[in-house]
C-alpha cells in the first residue's frame, strides 16, 4: 500500500519507511529506514498515532513510543531490538498485550 501520511507541517512520509516514533511534549522524533537520519517534527505522538490507525503494523509500546512491528529484529529478556539498533522496553501496562500480539 503506497500511502503518504502527514507527520508535521508540510512533511509527508510513507508509513512503511518508519521504524519508531518517540514523543516528547509537543514534538515527535521519527526514525526512518534506509539509512535516513532521525527527524523531529512539531506534532504530538497522539496526532501521528491517529494518522497511523489504518496501518496495523504500528504498536504503541510505551506512553511515548510507537514502533513498526515489521522492524523488530528480535525480542529478548522483555526487550525489543529494532533493526536500527534501538532497544525498547515495553511499559508494564502495555507489555502483556504486546507479547500476546507478537505470539
Amino acid at each position: 500500500m503506497e500511502t503518504q501520511i502527514p507527520i508535521g507541517g508540510r512533511k509527508t512520509v510513507n508509513p512503511q519507511e518508519l521504524i519508531s516514533l518517540k514523543g516528547e511534549i509537543n514534538y515527535t522524533t521519527v526514525s526512518f529506514q534506509n539509512g535516513r537520519r532521525k527527524e523531529t517534527v512539531a506534532t504530538t505522538l497522539k496526532r501521528i498515532q491517529e494518522q497511523l490507525q489504518p496501518f496495523p503494523n504500528f504498536y504503541r509500546v510505551t506512553k511515548s513510543t510507537i514502533i513498526n512491528l515489521d522492524c523488530i529484529e528480535r525480542i529478548k529478556n522483555n526487550q525489543i531490538y529494532l533493526i536500527n539498533g534501538e532497544v525498547i522496553v515495553p511499559s508494564r501496562r502495555r507489555a502483556k498485550d504486546f507479547f500476546n500480539l507478537i505470539n
